[in-house]
């Protein structure tokens, strides 16, 4: 039996489910996530990195705690197994309490702006909801 620990009415052991997963009910979103360079975005596997270096990149260039390959879905809209079900997904206010995160800016700023030293430069967030555009190539408002 698998006991949850429940905050504000969400798990703290949802687990990370990945983009193939979404893609069963959201082909077109995963479809336009696959042409942004988010979906490209992981380590390669031939890189010899220290175990501290390679949890650093990590953190950017992986999802979840299983480090999936690239910037998949959770890495913006949190561990899904508690929202993905689709009596939950159905209703935005109950998928928000099960724990389906809104990225805002400050969700790109965890990347993007890094001091890592190959990594530096400026980064603007474009305009109104242009920004989902860079993350879902066909985003809609």
């Amino acid at each position: 039996m698998r006991l949850a620990l429940i905050w504000a009415g969400v798990s703290v052991l949802a687990s990370f489910i990945g983009a193939e997963r979404c893609k069963l009910c959201h082909r077109d979103v995963y479809e336009s996530w696959r042409a942004t360079p988010h979906s490209r975005a992981s380590l390669d596997p031939g890189r010899e990195l220290d175990a501290e270096t390679e949890l650093r990149c990590l953190a950017c260039h992986g999802t979840g705690n299983d480090r999936l390959s690239g910037v998949q879905c959770e890495a913006c809209h949190g561990a899904g197994s508690d929202y993905a079900p689709p009596e939950v997904m159905i209703d935005p206010d109950k998928a928000a309490m099960a724990g389906l995160v809104r990225p805002s800016e400050a969700t790109c700023r965890r990347c993007h702006g890094s001091d890592e030293p190959a990594h530096r430069r400026d980064f603007e967030m474009p305009e109104g909801v242009r920004w989902a555009e860079t993350v879902h190539v066909r985003a809609r408002p």
